[in-house]
Formats: C-alpha cells, structure tokens, sequence
C-alpha cells in the first residue's frame, strides 16, 4: 500500500462532519458547573488526550484524534471547563491536540450574576463551597454526605448506626445560612422498604419523620482548615462533634 492510497483511505474514513459544539448550561449563572459538549467520532475521540486550559478570559480545549480506518459510534461528550465567575469567556476548540495552535471553533459566551431579591440588610449567604463527604477519624464508620448547590441550597445526607447497630439514614434539609459559615436545618429519619434482592421497589413505602434539628458552623481556625463543627438535637439527645472534610 503506497503513502498516497493511504492518506485517500485515512481521509475518506475521517469523521463525518457533527452539529456545532455548544456550553451547556447555554446562559450559565455564577459558579454553575460550565461544560464544552462535543459530538465526537468514538473511534477518533481519545478521552485520554483531552487537555484543558485557561488565560486571559480564553479557555482551550485540546484533544489528539485516533487515525481510524473505519468510523466509529457517534457520542457525545461533556467536557468540564469549571466554575466560572461572573464576566465575558472564549472557548477555543483544537482537535489537533496542539492548544497554540489555530482552533476550529470558537465559542462566545457570557456568566451572568444570579438574580436575587433586592433585600436590606442583604440575607447571609456562604463565601464558597462546603460540599464533599465530611467524618470523624477517631469514629470511622459513621458519616455525613453535604451537598450545596450554586443557589446555596443544602442537602446533607447522616449514615449512622442505632443501638442495636442496624444502619439508620438520616436527611438533614429544609434550612438556611445564618452567616456566611453556618448552615441549620431540619433532620428527618427516613425509612423503607428493602431494596436487595429486588428488583420491585415500592417509593410509596418510603417514610420521612421529623426527628430534630442540626446545623454546620464552618468557621475555621489557623491550622484547622478543612474542620467544621456539627451539632444537632435528635430525639431530644444533644450532640457536638467535630468533623474533617474527606480527602480523595
């Protein structure tokens, strides 16, 4: 097979062309989870290759295409570019995987300031973002799951053991920002049908019962970064204990 007969073969086994790349979401707010979609070719899409960076209000997306002989899947693929601050962005595509290279397609886009009621004083709201999977070292076993949303929404998810040491989950929600670094809500018991071996699960079967109250104070101290105290009242039974943001 002669390099002429090649390179004819590898272009007309190319990728065929795919609608416009986009941002999802199309008009993002402050801090929103911002991603590149791309309809790409399976076969000459390598994941592996995907690079991103950002300077100067411009973010470049890189990837180096497989040479496929035959086409592959059409997929399509969310690529994350971050959670941006309010201004004016450029996205710049390279499917050459060279990012000072020229782009084959450059998108426009704008992050806008999430509306918000005009209210005096201003309502306390949190400075960054405390999501993760939070513990104690000491009492390895039992856990909190604390998820906040980019409108400050809370929803935290309490795996505990009862005394007789069955699992017990509780849902912690229905609450609001009392500062910038403390957050209380409501707790609720949960329970519900068995879910294993399956497959029928019956949600109706699902109960929530209001069992006390908790709340979050993120308040840190030089050398305790990545420390929170949790306290809460369930059943009547107080408790205080200091927890550690999970590292991966």
């Amino acid at each position: 097979m002669n390099a002429r007969f090649l390179a004819v073969l590898l272009a007309s086994a190319a990728p065929a062309a795919f609608a416009a790349s986009q941002v999802t979401p199309a008009e993002p707010y402050e801090f929103d989870a911002v991603n590149l979609r791309l309809n790409v070719d399976s076969c000459y899409f390598v994941p592996e290759t995907v690079s991103v960076t950002a300077a100067a209000g411009v973010i470049r997306v890189a990837h180096r295409p497989n040479l496929c002989l035959v086409p592959g899947e059409p997929r399509i693929v969310d690529i994350r570019l971050g959670t941006l601050p309010i201004g004016d962005w450029r996205v710049e595509v390279h499917p050459d995987g060279n990012p000072d290279g020229p782009a084959s397609e450059r998108i426009f886009f704008s992050v806008r300031g999430r509306p918000e009621i005009a209210i005096f004083p201003r309502p306390p709201r949190p400075l960054t973002d405390y999501s993760g999977h939070w513990f104690r070292a000491a009492e390895s076993g039992w856990g909190l799951s604390f998820h906040q949303s980019p409108t400050h929404v809370v929803f935290a998810a309490w795996y505990v053991y009862d005394a007789d040491g069955s699992p017990a989950w509780y849902v912690i929600q229905d609450g609001q920002w009392t500062s910038a670094t403390r957050w209380a809500g409501k707790v609720y018991r949960t329970s519900g049908p068995a879910y294993f071996p399956g497959p029928a699960f019956d949600p109706a079967a699902v109960t929530r019962t209001a069992v006390g109250e908790a709340a979050f104070e993120f308040q840190q101290k030089p050398g305790e970064e990545g420390i929170a105290t949790f306290s809460y009242t369930v059943n009547g039974q107080p408790g205080t204990k200091r927890i550690t943001r999970l590292a991966f």
